[in-house]
């Protein structure tokens, strides 16, 4: 198994910042937990994906697992996003939860392959 290498990045003060350090994978740690949050509190998913996980500084993401992460979240959420939106369109006539509930284990499914290969410190 090899370890991820750790690069040294300068923030806009000049002092060295961990680019893989701590602070990262914490967040990407409460990202996985936003998403499978997500199965239950949507609008929370989405906005945390999309505002916050996209918000941070390129510097933060050059660690080759942390962005293969980050893409790999915006990517379930967004794709749950159309889906649920597509899901709701279909209730009126009747097989809207037979576009649901493939749509929800996929995501169930992307969120726990996710996490465990972020366990694993394995990029996807």
């Amino acid at each position: 198994m090899a370890s991820r290498q750790v690069t040294h990045a300068l923030d806009a003060q000049g002092t060295g910042v961990l680019a893989g350090g701590g602070e990262e994978t914490r967040r990407s740690w409460y990202a996985y937990a936003a998403l499978a949050l997500g199965a239950v509190l949507f609008v929370f998913t989405i906005w945390y994906e999309v505002y916050v996980d996209t918000r941070k500084d390129a510097e933060a993401w050059r660690d080759p697992v942390l962005q293969s992460h980050r893409q790999w979240r915006l990517r379930t959420a967004f794709l749950f996003l159309v889906w649920s939106i597509l899901a709701g369109f279909c209730v009126p006539f009747g097989f809207g939860g037979l576009v649901f509930v493939p749509a929800w284990l996929w995501y169930l499914y992307r969120v726990s392959r996710g996490a465990s290969r972020f366990a694993r410190d394995r990029v996807i």
